[in-house]
């Protein structure tokens, strides 16, 4: 079975319609059936029409990825199930993690942060002045850790959508005094408001998902990017699990702001057409269901403490039933997760 590409009026004409009449709860994740290939009541996606409803609009779907993330109650969320109190907000490499142990996700989000910046390191030069781009950076709490632990990064851009988010990024690396070696930057990683060959490395920790068209996110890190120089970045990507319909993968990729949902391989052939050279890919998706099951746990502690942090109850509730499904999901090879990690020619030009 290929994986879905994604075309946006065929999941308007023949998908849309189906959900808007079936559900109206807002969801990141989808219910999906574990056995049937059509989809059901009961096994369609939970979705908020106003954040979720597509076209071939590029700006209604930067709107769509902005009210998924930029909403202090989704902030407040993310903070506290995926980053243990923190703004790390990524999901984990979970090698010795204690899972039991306190502040146990957190310490797994740092370590993918690491391990990706050891990958980075491993394919340039980092020595001297090193600059890098982090694209989709969310709350910038990527850049943050690095900046702290790597003194040699003498700048690091966060170029990122979300407003809130951005001030956030902005609010910690000033309190951090990294104000002078980290800048915030608003905008999109498919147009990036960046120099060409500025960056020694360009770096993605779980947002590229979103693109509209990954292709052009590829190309535009290829161009800011210095002959010679890397790029590393992790994400969900599209599974091709014995079993799993189509329906099922167009599914989530409607309800999950994904416009161009690729496979590991497609992904690495993407990159490849536009110029990157040494693409591999890295298949950490055991991790993911690790990072699901810990956040399940999370939420489930939320609830039982009484949700002293406020969170929206209902959004609670919604990711208590499907971070399940998700896990379910992740066995059945509905999608992998992992990190692609290629070089810029030496000689190439843009």
């Amino acid at each position: 079975m290929q994986c879905y590409r994604h075309n946006i009026e065929m999941i308007l004409q023949t998908y849309v319609s189906i959900i808007l009449l079936l559900l109206h709860t807002p969801s990141l994740f989808i219910h999906a059936s574990s056995s049937t290939p059509k989809m059901t009541a009961t096994n369609a996606a939970q979705v908020d029409p106003a954040i979720y409803a597509k076209s071939g609009d590029i700006s209604k779907h930067l709107e769509g990825v902005k009210k998924q993330y930029d909403t202090q109650n989704k902030i407040e969320f993310y903070k506290q199930v995926m980053g243990d109190g923190t703004a790390n907000i990524h999901f984990g490499k979970w090698d010795n993690v204690d899972l039991d142990q306190e502040g146990a996700y957190g310490k797994a989000s740092e370590q993918m942060t690491d391990y990706m910046f050891e990958l980075v390191s491993g394919l340039c030069d980092c020595e001297g002045d090193f600059k890098y781009v982090d694209l989709g950076s969310g709350t910038g709490a990527a850049a943050l850790r690095l900046v702290k632990m790597h003194p040699h990064i003498k700048h690091a851009t966060c170029l990122n959508l979300c407003d809130e988010q951005n001030a956030l990024a902005t609010k910690e690396a000033a309190e951090a005094g990294l104000e002078s070696r980290i800048e915030v930057v608003t905008g999109t990683y498919e147009d990036a408001p960046l120099d060409d060959n500025k960056y020694d490395a360009c770096f993605s920790q779980d947002a590229f998902v979103h693109a509209f068209e990954k292709k052009q996110a590829f190309k535009e890190a290829f161009r800011v990017t210095k002959p010679g120089g890397a790029f590393v970045w992790c994400d969900l990507m599209c599974g091709s699990g014995e079993g799993v319909s189509d329906e099922e993968l167009q599914t989530f990729a409607a309800t999950n702001m994904v416009n161009d949902w690729l496979s590991p391989e497609e992904n690495v052939a993407a990159c490849q057409a536009v110029g990157w050279e040494d693409v591999k890919f890295v298949d950490l998706t055991a991790d993911i269901r690790i990072s699901f099951q810990l956040m399940l746990k999370k939420v489930e502690k939320i609830l039982a403490d009484g949700n002293p942090a406020g969170i929206d109850e209902k959004l609670l509730a919604s990711y208590k039933t499907n971070l399940g499904n998700r896990i379910t999901q992740v066995d059945r090879g509905v999608f992998k997760w992992g990190v692609v990690h290629a070089k810029k020619p030496t000689a190439a030009a843009n």
